[in-house]
């Protein structure tokens, strides 16, 4: 079974009073004329129709300036509350009883789930790497997303990046002969050696990650001469491989990685 995410949705009844005094008022008609269609009876209408119109009553007095007072202000807000918590309730336990078909439930002003919901798919795009500086047995290294390379956002859904490290006496192009050395979050990230790899060649590779752990494509390498003792000034060239695409897959702090 394919791994799936899928987006909550907001709150259903209004949040200002106008709105909540209208929901309330479609909530309670509807179910008053035919308790029944939403699983409900006579005695629930009636307390549904009681808490509508002590709030639409008060509603109305708190918007005329002659009637309008903190007092009745409360008294509103109180009425409010207590209908808001008794008809949620009500809306979830009709959302639930598969009995009510979800037309009804649309014309009620409770939200239905939708049917068909869409997964999260793995993210389409690479990440390109920069080595931004080297120091003494380190590497600094940044990424963005080769889609938007002038921002520092990862993609949709996207919530980490997976680095591949090969340290050898050569750049490399294929990334399978690299390894994972783990996943981050921040950005930009510092990847330090040690001193036995001095004089060796660091390529590095990446590739996007979402929550469920979908992967993305791999991205172009990267690769920078390992020194000790100061300021790296050599750099070699980004290396792409054939064709000059990235190799596809199926799919603030720096972050300190050592290598083994």
């Amino acid at each position: 079974m394919n791994d799936k995410a899928y987006a909550q949705t907001g709150d259903y009844i209004p949040t200002t009073d106008a709105g909540f005094n209208a929901w309330l008022t479609v909530f309670s008609s509807k179910i008053s004329q035919d308790p029944g269609k939403y699983g409900l009876n006579e005695q629930d209408a009636q307390i549904i129709a009681s808490l509508q119109q002590q709030f639409n009553g008060l509603f109305i007095k708190c918007q005329d300036n002659e009637t309008r007072s903190p007092g009745l202000i409360i008294q509103k807000d109180a009425v409010r509350a207590s209908a808001k918590g008794t008809c949620r309730v009500y809306a979830q336990q009709i959302k639930a009883n598969q009995g009510v078909d979800s037309q009804a439930k649309l014309q009620l002003g409770v939200h239905v789930n939708d049917p068909t919901k869409t997964p999260i798919p793995a993210p389409d795009s690479a990440p390109m790497l920069t080595i931004q500086a080297a120091f003494s047995g380190e590497h600094i290294i940044r990424y963005v997303d080769e889609n938007t390379p002038t921002k520092r956002a990862k993609p949709a859904n996207v919530t980490q990046l997976e680095l591949f490290v090969h340290v050898g006496p050569t750049p490399i192009v294929n990334w399978q002969d690299a390894k994972s050395v783990g996943v981050f979050t921040k950005n930009p990230i510092k990847y330090s050696f040690s001193p036995e790899k001095a004089g060796q060649c660091a390529t590095y590779f990446a590739r996007w990650r979402t929550a469920r752990g979908l992967d993305g494509p791999m991205s172009l390498p990267v690769a920078m001469l390992i020194a000790f003792g100061g300021p790296v000034d050599q750099q070699l060239e980004q290396f792409t491989p054939d064709g000059g695409q990235p190799k596809q897959l199926g799919g603030g702090e720096d972050d300190l990685k050592i290598a083994a």
